[in-house]
């Protein structure tokens, strides 16, 4: 009875104990993402959250600015070259006019609804610093049956009567805009946030290079935390003009149906069931071989993973040209591109460990 007490014991004492070292990953990764999400960084607007990044790396690493604005860092020196690759963008707002009674017109920079927008306090990024205004409800919202909030009705007030005005307040042409963000606790480990796409990629690998300063590694591996994949994968573009790696692994969002509302035929990887390895998208077909030896990877070292099938593109689509095998990497998340976005931090802590194993196994 005694033996069969202190067995018991010791169980309980190792199980607390692995889900305490969890729970400190989770919160470390919430830590991460709150303070990545915190800056702005709209497509072509990125330099504040690369400022932010570079602050995040570990001490002492090399780390190189390319012409576009790409942040890259490279360990190891074996002969296989491994490119995991985040963007640094965010969907948002761009003044296109300052008109005569002081409101703003403005242009979407990356995909999103338009009603996400309405009835919406913003904040506009000016030289002189943030400036707040509003997004009014739709020119109908009053009638019974108000007409759908269209791109036109996207204006910025900010409480200015004129053009004049609204210049004294520090804003012109090409400010970036955008809502507030934070991360906010859920029940259990989800988290909702704004910019989680691509902010927990960013995340996942600035934890990854951490883990894997001064091990070896049998392949020589870059990270990337490109910019503009909003508006067109365009920091990754610039890169596969000077780098071939044998393959990359776009690091970004998967979305999923695993919410309420939505249709779970397609895209269907739940929250909490570990990381998102994406076999097809619009823009690729990762070969099975690829990703059945990441899935093994993966299974060899308990890491909790899933196969997916979804729609849109990645960075890692524009390397295919020049050779390069394309296997993206994801967290499962839900009401993507909008601020409310939603995902569980043990799957992001997945991903890390993703990475992290197939830089070292691969």
């Amino acid at each position: 009875m005694k033996r069969q007490s202190s067995l018991l014991l010791c169980i309980l004492i190792c199980f607390y104990a692995a889900e305490l070292h969890s729970q400190t990953g989770r919160e470390e990764i919430a830590g991460i993402l709150d303070r990545l999400v915190r800056v702005h960084g709209v497509s072509t607007h990125e330099e504040k959250i690369l400022e932010e990044i570079i602050r995040m790396l570990p001490e002492n690493v090399d780390f190189r600015v390319d012409d576009r604005n790409n942040l890259l860092v490279t360990i190891g020196d074996g002969e296989t070259d491994l490119l995991f690759i985040a963007h640094t963008d965010e969907i948002g707002l761009e003044v296109t006019k300052i008109n005569p009674d002081g409101t703003l017109s403005v242009r979407k920079r990356g995909g999103s609804y338009n009603s996400i927008w309405e009835s919406r306090i913003v904040r506009i990024i000016t030289e002189k610093g943030m400036v707040n205004g509003i997004i009014p409800p739709r020119r109908s919202y009053m009638e019974s049956e108000p007409d759908r909030f269209s791109g036109e009705d996207i204006v910025i007030s900010v409480g200015t009567g004129s053009m004049q005005e609204t210049l004294d307040l520090g804003i012109r042409k090409g400010n970036s805009v955008v809502q507030d963000k934070g991360v906010t606790r859920l029940g259990g480990s989800k988290i909702s946030t704004g910019a989680a796409d691509d902010r927990a990629g960013c995340a996942a690998q600035i934890l990854a290079l951490k883990q894997l300063l001064g091990k070896r590694l049998n392949n020589r591996v870059t990270f990337a935390w490109c910019v503009e994949e909003e508006i067109g994968l365009n920091g990754a573009r610039f890169i596969s003009h000077t780098f071939q790696p044998d393959y990359v692994f776009a690091v970004d969002t998967y979305v999923s149906s695993d919410a309420p509302r939505d249709n779970r035929r397609y895209a269907y990887s739940p929250l909490g069931d570990g990381a998102v390895v994406r076999a097809f998208d619009s823009s690729n077909l990762a070969p099975r071989e690829v990703y059945t030896k990441v899935l093994n990877i993966a299974k060899n070292r308990n890491i909790p993973a899933q196969i997916g099938i979804t729609s849109g593109g990645n960075d890692g689509s524009t390397f295919l040209v020049k050779g390069s095998i394309d296997m993206p990497l994801s967290w499962p998340g839900i009401y993507s591109h909008s601020f409310i976005s939603v995902l569980d931090l043990r799957d992001v802590a997945s991903l890390t460990d993703l990475i992290v194993a197939i830089a070292q196994d691969f």
